[in-house]
C-alpha cells in the first residue's frame, strides 16, 4: 500500500490523504488530482513544476494576534 494525497485543482493545496494501491485511484473521476506522496501533509502546497510540496508558514507563537496576508504569504501582526 502507498499513501496518496489529493490536490485541489485551484489552490494546489493538499486537501485529503488516503492509503491504497495505485489501482484504487486510476478509476476515480478525480484520478488526476491524486499524487503518491509519503511526505505531504494537509494544507501543503504542491509545486507542479518541481513536483514538491511546501508547508504553510507556521502561525507565530509569541502571544500576539496575527492575520494571514495572502498577497505577501505571511502573517501580519494585528495592532
Amino acid at each position: 500500500m502507498a499513501r496518496f494525497v489529493r490536490i485541489n485543482t485551484l489552490s494546489l493545496k493538499v486537501e485529503n490523504a488516503m492509503l491504497g494501491d495505485e489501482s484504487d485511484f486510476k478509476n476515480r473521476s478525480d484520478c488526476d488530482n491524486w499524487i503518491n506522496s509519503d511526505t505531504a501533509k494537509l494544507n501543503d502546497t504542491y509545486n507542479v513544476g518541481t513536483g514538491t510540496f511546501t508547508s504553510p508558514t507556521a502561525y507565530p507563537e509569541d502571544g500576539k494576534v496575527y492575520v494571514w496576508s495572502e498577497s505577501d504569504q505571511s502573517w501580519d501582526e494585528v495592532e
